[in-house]
């Protein structure tokens, strides 16, 4: 690609200025990976200057090291998801959850007072599903008229395929419960997570749970130790959970836990159809409603002819990126990667396709549709949480260099953490010259960690920075020497 005289020279202006600085990270790039306890085949690294809207991007890096490997990205994958998801869903994009009614049996419920027909929840994949938004809802539904819910509620969760997670899929790790592992659905109520506490003294364990679901009978069988509080592992606990002939819902824990301690944590205790039950039947009798003794909750899906009488909607999509980056929130990144898969065409077969495998498809042509390079990526569920997921440093840096130039770029670059200040990067390179001067995503996984976004050098100009190692204590070896190199290109 020729470039035009004026793009040369902005190249050539940023390549002198940072001549220097650049010149000793490329003359010392083996060493200090090779101090850090690397092997040069672990590491990948991109730094190139990030071509202004409406130039060429430049052809060469000013440093790169393994820039075509293929690693495991982590959350820096996220990048992908935000990316696509701003330029298809667009800007203006919202969750949505609504509450659904037979237009017959409502218009007699707002005489009666009562629907003879379920109340059909149907979910579109709101990220911002929370228990006040069913109990604001649920108020709406009040407000209508309606006092007694006598055919139950009926559950649908067909906006993605398949409609729950296979429940023989073996978890990520040892930790299937915690909210970084949450798989979505079309009806995820707060990321499934349900806070309890466990309050131990010398004979007993009490338990509770926020919010207060009355119809939860919570029954610890745990079995008290003298072991230090900080060592309690809540991975260990065996929980069962059974519907009581009340419409109560029991949830039994077993284990072990220390005398003298107290525990707190939001994590899915319960079966997402319990979480739904209680919270239904918990919001619903606070407001002064009725309903069929116990709460029949089944699943399926809407009539066409279902009215719409509650709604739901999420912040717009700009707003939830401050989350899913700065945060590094998997369970969205994973509802926006779906979202993508919902773009894909629907075809004749009847079966719906699967979700996630369509939207690695949407994504891939949209990559290919900017000649964005494709080759050996895998996007697996989005949110960089996968053994399965790879992208290369050069894939990574060509995708950013892509978006500062479209209208939703800043967007993007404003989710991303601050060094020193805020997200991920709150408490690295705090004290550095990088410090607010570098808006990087970070990933992190058992043996693999990477950066990956945009470091500003000493005159405000803007350079693409891509670096992502995999290796055994990846983390600890990785993570500070990214960190070095982020601020040696802070000073450019």
């Amino acid at each position: 690609m020729m470039l035009r005289p004026a793009s040369l020279m902005f190249i050539l202006l940023l390549s002198g200025c940072a001549s220097q600085p650049a010149f000793q990270l490329r003359h010392d790039l083996q060493q200090q990976i090779l101090a850090a306890g690397l092997q040069p085949d672990q590491v990948a690294l991109v730094v190139l200057p990030v071509a202004m809207p409406g130039e060429p991007a430049a052809n060469t890096a000013v440093i790169q090291h393994n820039a075509d490997l293929l690693l495991q990205p982590a959350s820096t994958l996220k990048l992908v998801t935000s990316a696509v998801a701003l330029d298809q869903l667009g800007p203006l994009w919202r969750g949505e959850t609504e509450f659904l009614a037979d237009a017959a049996d409502l218009a007699q419920a707002r005489q009666s007072g009562i629907l003879t027909k379920p109340l059909y929840v149907r979910g579109k994949g709101d990220p911002e599903l929370d228990y006040a938004a069913v109990s604001s809802m649920l108020a709406q539904l009040y407000n209508e008229g309606v006092r007694e819910l006598r055919a139950g509620v009926l559950l649908d969760r067909s906006w993605f395929s398949p409609l729950l997670p296979d429940p023989a899929a073996p978890p990520f790790d040892e930790s299937p419960r915690a909210r970084y592992n949450y798989i979505p659905d079309a009806l995820g109520l707060n990321q499934q997570m349900l806070q309890l506490r466990l309050r131990s003294d010398a004979t007993g364990v009490q338990l509770s749970s926020l919010p207060v679901l009355t119809d939860l009978r919570l029954r610890s069988e745990l079995r008290l130790t003298d072991a230090r509080c900080d060592l309690f592992n809540p991975d260990l606990l065996v929980l069962n959970e059974r519907m009581l002939p009340d419409g109560g819902i029991e949830l039994v824990l077993r284990g072990e836990f220390p005398r003298n301690c107290l525990h707190q944590e939001d994590a899915a205790w319960l079966s997402r159809d319990a979480q739904w039950q209680l919270s239904l039947s918990q919001f619903w009798r606070q407001l002064g409603g009725r309903f069929g003794a116990p709460l029949l909750v089944q699943q399926g899906q809407t009539p066409a002819d279902a009215v719409v009488v509650a709604q739901h909607f999420s912040r717009p999509l700009p707003q939830l990126l401050q989350q899913l980056n700065k945060n590094s929130d998997n369970g969205l990144a994973r509802t926006l990667a779906l979202q993508l898969g919902r773009l894909a065409p629907v075809g004749a077969d009847p079966q719906q396709p699967d979700t996630a495998q369509a939207a690695e498809q949407i994504v891939l042509q949209w990559l290919s549709q900017r000649q964005l390079p494709t080759q050996g990526l895998v996007l697996d569920n989005g949110s960089g949480l996968s053994r399965q997921a790879r992208i290369s440093a050069s894939q990574l840096a060509a995708l950013l260099q892509h978006a500062w130039q479209q209208p939703w770029g800043l967007d993007l670059a404003s989710s991303l953490p601050r060094a020193g200040i805020d997200g991920t990067l709150q408490n690295r390179m705090s004290t550095t010259p990088a410090r607010d001067r570098a808006r990087l995503k970070t990933g992190t996984l058992r043996n693999g960690t990477g950066l990956a976004g945009y470091v500003f050098d000493r005159q405000q100009r803007p350079w693409i920075f891509v670096g992502l190692v995999n290796a055994e204590q990846g983390v600890a070896k990785g993570r500070p020497l990214l960190d070095q190199w982020v601020q040696q290109v802070s000073q450019f």
